[in-house]
């Protein structure tokens, strides 16, 4: 969500983390917990991030294991994890290895 303001823009949404913390994040699952780790709101539980972010409860604990045998957060829901959680942490790690920064994906989509 933007509030416009006159000569100003904010950007009130999940923040983006920061390029030293990225560059530690070698796997999705690390991507996942990251996200979870740099949480906004310290006292989100696995069941209220279940439901702000439409998952079923009994897999929370699966995606926020470090043990890569358990399940995976499913590709449909990291925008509502991630605005759960208050940052952007699997989607930046994701463009990182499509080889993109944040800027060049809003000038791919502005050229789209």
């Amino acid at each position: 969500m933007q509030l416009t303001l006159p000569m100003l823009t904010y950007y009130e949404g999940p923040r983006l983390i920061s390029q030293e913390v990225l560059a530690a994040v070698l796997t999705y699952r690390e991507a996942v917990l990251v996200c979870w780790d740099l949480r906004t709101r310290r006292s989100l539980t696995h069941r209220q991030l279940a439901v702000e972010a439409h998952l079923y409860a009994s897999h929370v604990s699966d995606y926020l294991n470090k043990d890569s045998s358990k399940r995976e957060l499913p590709a449909k829901h990291v925008a509502n994890f991630e605005v759960a959680c208050g940052n952007r942490a699997i989607s930046q790690w994701l463009a990182k290895q499509a080889n993109l920064t944040i800027l060049e994906q809003f000038i791919e989509r502005k050229a789209a």
